[in-house]
């Protein structure tokens, strides 16, 4: 996958919904925020679960909200992620195959004609 093209990125070119560049653009996406979460603190919200609180400053409300944040990127992080990056792996391979399958059968018949 070319890095580069043009002036800009290809990592933050649009994507056709569901191609293998835009399954590890989400990918990424959620690795950034679940990165962004983690090195804010969120984490120590996450004792809500258990019954204390993270912060008395911020009260039960906002480290409720907190901690709902980081679990859901968390989990995000650990069931999405993976899955994604394998389906853009098997789908990159898929359409390889295929199109090597397409033009060994293009060559094939036309040699026969």
């Amino acid at each position: 996958m070319k890095l580069f093209s043009g002036n800009k990125p290809a990592i933050f070119q649009r994507a056709e919904f569901l191609s293998a560049r835009d399954m590890l653009q989400r990918a990424a996406a959620i690795s950034v925020i679940f990165l962004m979460a983690h090195l804010a603190g969120f984490r120590e919200y996450t004792g809500i679960l258990n019954g204390t609180i993270g912060s008395l400053a911020l009260g039960w409300n906002l480290s409720a909200f907190l901690a709902v944040i980081y679990i859901v990127f968390y989990l995000a992080f650990v069931v999405l992620v993976p899955v994604l990056v394998l389906a853009a792996i098997l789908l990159t391979i898929w359409q390889r195959f295929r199109g090597k399958t397409r033009t060994h059968r293009q060559d094939a018949c036309a040699t026969k004609s």
